[in-house]
């Protein structure tokens, strides 16, 4: 799918139909809420931004616009910024992928991207409750740093999934992931960068576990109460997230107590093992996992954590 604008010196009024802005929102989710808004095809529209190329697949960009993203020169942002009637500044603070380091290169001309992956992190769908709130009746897609999101308002789970069935799982038959999400806030709110980075390495642990042992029934049983299959890596993110969390505050206590002999280390493996085990899972299948995070924990430890 190409477009070509027709004008020549690029759109000179704003559409009569402006959308909401929705903090997070990709670039080619807002857009196609902007061109539905107007009664306008995603080609037609995009015809008013400038030229460009979607995807090797045109017809799956023009079905499911909500699973890719777009992407613009300087001078395609200033077409959108005419198109939304909204200054290129607001845009920017509130799409993520208008930032400038996504901006495509090339003067003059006004260009565009579509591709099918989006190149700065995940798709993931807005909690719709919080979308009716707004009176923004069309689905939002965000760009999330993870490829799941967490809406603590109305307990809802939404995901990058491409299949559309459930399109969320409702977290009040999940309260133990309900904690968990709060405990991960408090987490980021009070470490940071520090406290993402700890949480990440502990989700990526906590993961290999589930590979080798999909069927526990720990987890099992959380993915028949969300409605999810046990074995689908859908389901993973939200069925081991208590774990996870568990796991990356004792790795935060650990890398905070400053003690990183042998003997220490070797105390934090038993207790580490011994929380693991509290929750039903095998530790002898994650101990490989642990020692290897264990090598690489205290070298430039210093500075890393700054509690708030």
């Amino acid at each position: 799918m190409t477009g070509v604008s027709g004008l020549r010196f690029g759109p000179r009024w704003p559409l009569p139909n402006g959308v909401r802005l929705v903090g997070g929102e990709s670039t080619g989710s807002f857009v196609a809420r902007l061109a539905h808004g107007n009664g306008l095809g995603l080609a037609e529209f995009l015809g008013r931004v400038g030229q460009g190329q979607a995807s090797a697949d045109p017809e799956r960009v023009e079905r499911y616009p909500q699973f890719t993203e777009m992407y613009v020169n300087e001078a395609g942002l200033r077409h959108l910024e005419v198109l939304s009637g909204l200054s290129a500044g607001m845009l920017r603070r509130v799409l993520p992928s208008l930032a400038e380091r996504y901006v495509l290169p090339g003067g003059g001309e006004a260009l565009w991207q579509w591709p099918w992956e989006a190149e700065n992190g995940f798709l993931v769908r807005r909690c719709t409750l919080c979308g009716y709130a707004r009176r923004v009746c069309e689905p939002v897609w965000l760009m999330s740093e993870d490829n799941w999101q967490v809406c603590l308002r109305h307990l809802r789970w939404t995901d990058d999934s491409r299949s559309q069935e459930p399109s969320f799982v409702g977290l009040k038959v999940l309260p133990e992931c309900v904690r968990a999400h709060r405990g991960r806030l408090r987490m980021v709110r009070r470490f940071g960068v520090a406290g993402g980075r700890v949480f990440a390495d502990a989700s990526r642990i906590v993961r290999c576990w589930w590979t080798g042992m999909p069927d526990e029934p720990l987890w099992a049983e959380r993915a028949w109460r969300a409605g999810l299959g046990a074995r689908t890596a859908r389901a993973v993110p939200l069925v081991i997230y208590p774990e996870a969390v568990a796991l990356a505050w004792s790795m935060l206590r650990f890398e905070q107590g400053g003690r990183f002999g042998s003997a220490d280390r070797t105390r934090w493996l038993a207790d580490t093992e011994c929380l693991m085990a509290g929750a039903g899972l095998d530790c002898t299948v994650g101990r490989d996992e642990l020692l290897r995070w264990l090598e690489g924990c205290g070298r430039d430890v210093p500075g890393r954590l700054r509690g708030r």
